[in-house]
């Protein structure tokens, strides 16, 4: 004897249920895990202007340049010492001497 068959409406009814629920349990993993977006200075974003801007080219040739002789050493910084450690050590107790006098007194 033939088993019953569901109507297809009722198989397609549950492969869709489980797609949505597949999609939406993957939307939310990639919401969670996904990085936010890096915050881009908008400056950096505009278009560059292609036309070569031949004043700025100009005022080059009127700036200082330096020749390998002129330049000085630079300002070196000499690293910082290490923080002197400080130990603490045990005190002298002054100890009492004699005088001739017969009195005492502490050097």
């Amino acid at each position: 004897m033939k088993k019953p068959r569901a109507p297809r409406l009722v198989t397609v009814a549950i492969f869709t249920t489980i797609t949505i629920i597949f999609w939406v349990f993957f939307s939310l993993y990639k919401v969670f895990t996904s990085l936010e977006p890096a915050n881009i200075d908008p400056k950096l974003l505009e278009p560059l202007n292609p036309i070569l801007d031949t004043d700025a080219l100009n005022r080059l040739e009127g700036r200082v340049f330096f020749q390998e002789g002129d330049v000085v050493a630079p300002l070196t910084v000499p690293a910082p010492s290490p923080t002197p450690i400080i130990v603490a050590e045990p005190l002298e107790t002054p100890t009492e001497t004699a005088t001739d006098e017969g009195e005492f007194s502490t050097p």
